[in-house]
């Protein structure tokens, strides 16, 4: 549900409002309303600062260093993120050098190490060395009789050739002329130790702080978006009665309005306060059981509800695990889900505990789909003669109309939730061509169930039944408009009603194969391991590699399909046929 949200509005003397901010700050219950003004560059800063320690947090938190709680020494966090900067920007200069020096290293090394200092005397005597690579089946022993040159090296079918030469002239050689590096090969190769070297040292700083000071990173962001927030506040106040009294508003959920109050009278701050009316832009804050509030972060992912909506979070939770269950459809991968999720909730963060949860209410609403399904790691239970429960193992063309009613009861479902929408938002007459088509469905469906047990519907109820249903969708198909101009508009409604619903319907099939394929690949796998059992024990090695690695795969790909797809279901085919808006904006409370 929609926490009820109060508007406030605080008028206060332009002296006693720092005080009255701070006393507002550590309260921590208003979400303050944000005025149309430029940010001066005191909080572009701040901002600044918060977004170069947030991507140092997210570069150390790579690095998967286990932090220590505790800390012998005082750091600056704005420090360290400056050392992040630089010791980064080091690694991306060094690694540009190193691409140069090592293609200067392989140039040099076929020529070895040539001595500066014999370059610099036979300089002083007017010798040149030259250096030239030709085919070693080129090479014509002639040129040494013709040249002071030999070869030096053979690499590759490559002759690398060194020529003395006296004073200066052309070599008629058929080679190719090579220039060498200015460095010698055994600077080179120092050079590249060195930065090697270098790049080990950085690395493991990087280490140290990832263990040590991602918690003071972490302080040195609160401590900044605190004073930001307060800077903030400031700035979306309006100065009135020349610059004398500051306005401020906001919004509180209801439930803490007392408390709110009770610090307002201490201060003797002058307050209103109002109700949201329609054009107010509420922040939401959503108010769910353990449960529901599970799957709070699914539903954020697409947006909030508007505050005049319901919010759906409680209505697909039951869905979206089912759904899970019936993608993966495997119930020898939903323990390994359950079991997995429920040891590891007892040594991660208490941050991360809500998604193990909500993973062990998946692998477990996965456990009970494989179990219907029939399929435990690829195994047929079918064929298992010990398997207990196989009474409740659908067949594939029963998991197939199973997939299509649960689509139908989702989209009813939501069609009920679409009216109630539209009936607390707008009121009655607004929802009756909702009601309309739900009547119509309910109607229709306890006729064609009738038939199936061979009871005879009164035709007289049946006529009348379609006729208010039609006359619902028809006449309040838009309630703004004269009656005439309304069932125009109904006659279009009906047409995209009935194609969008069948279209809706089909997408659940979705549920069918996506489930259906990860059965067939698990018990391929399966298959192909078997293939590799003989006589040997050493056959039993291949065997269990493919069987981990195989259904190790499988199961990736099923989670993936099992999270996305029923995430499509949710945010398409039942947010839209619950007349699902969003918009809404997250509540963020004014505090430390």
């Amino acid at each position: 549900m929609i926490t009820p949200m109060m508007k406030y509005s605080f008028l206060i003397y332009h002296r006693e409002y720092i005080p009255f901010l701070e006393k507002l700050q550590e309260l921590g219950v208003l979400h303050i309303i944000e005025k149309k003004k430029d940010i001066d560059e005191k909080i572009k800063l701040s901002l600044h600062e918060i977004s170069e320690i947030n991507k140092a947090l997210k570069f150390l938190g790579k690095r998967n260093q286990e932090e220590i709680a505790e800390r012998s020494e005082e750091v600056d966090g704005l420090s360290l993120v400056e050392n992040i900067k630089n010791l980064t920007e080091e690694i991306v200069t060094i690694e540009q050098e190193q691409i140069t020096i090592n293609k200067e290293i392989q140039k040099a090394k076929p020529w070895g190490d040539f001595n500066p200092e014999m370059y610099r005397k036979l300089a002083d005597k007017d010798i040149k060395i030259r250096f030239f690579v030709c085919n070693e089946k080129r090479f014509n022993p002639e040129w040494k009789a013709k040249y002071y040159l030999d070869i030096i090296n053979i690499k590759e079918g490559q002759a690398y050739i060194v020529v003395f030469q006296l004073g200066a002239g052309p070599i008629d050689i058929v080679a190719e002329e090579i220039k060498l590096p200015e460095q010698t090969l055994s600077g080179l190769l120092a050079k590249n130790e060195a930065n090697n070297t270098r790049l080990e040292e950085i690395e493991k700083i990087f280490d140290e702080y990832a263990i040590k000071y991602q918690g003071v990173l972490k302080e040195t962001r609160q401590k900044i978006q605190t004073k930001t927030d307060f800077d903030l506040a400031i700035n979306h106040t309006e100065k009135e009665a020349e610059e004398k009294v500051m306005l401020l508003e906001g919004w509180i959920p209801a439930e803490k309005k007392d408390e709110l109050e009770k610090m307002l009278d201490e201060q003797n701050v002058y307050y209103i306060s109002a109700q949201p009316n329609g054009g107010d832009n509420v922040p939401i804050k959503l108010k769910n059981n353990k449960f529901s509030k599970l799957f709070e972060p699914i539903g954020g992912l697409f947006s909030l509800p508007g505050y005049k909506e319901l919010d759906l979070t409680p209505f697909f939770a039951p869905f979206f695990m089912l759904f899970f269950g019936f993608c993966v459809g495997d119930s020898g991968y939903g323990l390994l889900i359950l079991i997995a999720t429920i040891i590891l909730r007892f040594k991660v963060d208490a941050k991360l505990k809500p998604i193990l949860t909500l993973a062990s209410f998946l692998g477990a609403a996965t456990v009970i789909m494989g179990m219907i399904s029939g399929t435990f790691f690829g195994v047929n239970l079918l064929e298992v003669d010990v398997y207990p429960l196989k009474k409740m193992i659908l067949e594939p063309l029963n998991l197939f109309w199973l997939s299509l009613i649960i689509g139908g009861v989702q989209i009813f479902f939501g069609m009920i939730i679409k009216a109630t929408n539209q009936i607390k938002q707008r009121g009655l007459k607004y929802g009756l061509s909702t009601i309309g088509w739900i009547l119509l469905i309910i109607s229709a469906g306890s006729i064609i169930t009738l038939q199936q047990l061979n009871i005879e519907a009164d035709k007289l109820i049946t006529y009348l039944l379609f006729g208010i249903s039609g006359a619902l969708i028809l006449i309040f198909s838009n309630p703004d408009i004269n009656v005439f101009a309304s069932v125009g508009a109904g006659l279009y409604d009906v047409y995209n009603m009935v194609t969008g619903v069948f279209g809706d319907l089909l997408s659940y099939i979705r549920l069918f194969a996506i489930g259906i394929s990860s059965a067939i690949l698990g018990l391929v796998f399966n298959q192909i391991a078997s293939q590799f059992l003989g006589g040997s024990i050493f056959s039993y090695l291949p065997f269990i590699i493919i069987l981990l690695i195989g259904h190790g795969l499988n199961i990736f790909l099923a989670a993936l399909g099992a999270f996305v797809h029923p995430m499509r279901l949710t945010f398409v085919e039942f947010y839209k046929n619950a007349g699902f808006n969003g918009g809404g904006k997250q509540y963020k409370p004014f505090s430390k």
